[in-house]
């Protein structure tokens, strides 16, 4: 099986957030959620044709967008996802030179 490099996605944050764990709004900065958003998609590969799970991660933001190869054929994929507010994922995997 080839080895395939992966990219780090591009949402990386510049600075991080402090929060203070002796806030009384921690509810504030983190509102309640059911604790379900998606974490991996089915995608087909655009070049193999191959169907390939991957995973996604909802804590880089709403809308994301970043280069994954594929495990099979290891072709650069351009990778799109963007969450919606349930936390269900719509992801989209094209050719990376489009």
């Amino acid at each position: 099986m080839p080895v395939c490099n992966l990219l780090v996605p591009s949402t990386i944050p510049l600075a991080p957030k402090l929060v203070s764990h002796d806030d009384d709004n921690l509810d504030d900065e983190f509102p309640e959620g059911d604790g379900t958003a998606q974490t991996e998609a089915t995608v087909l590969c655009p070049y193999c044709g191959e169907e390939v799970e991957i995973a996604i991660d909802p804590g880089s933001g709403p809308a994301q967008l970043y280069v994954e190869d594929c495990e099979i054929c290891c072709q650069p994929w351009r990778v799109s996802v963007n969450y919606d507010e349930a936390g269900q994922a719509e992801v989209v995997v094209t050719v990376l030179d489009e």
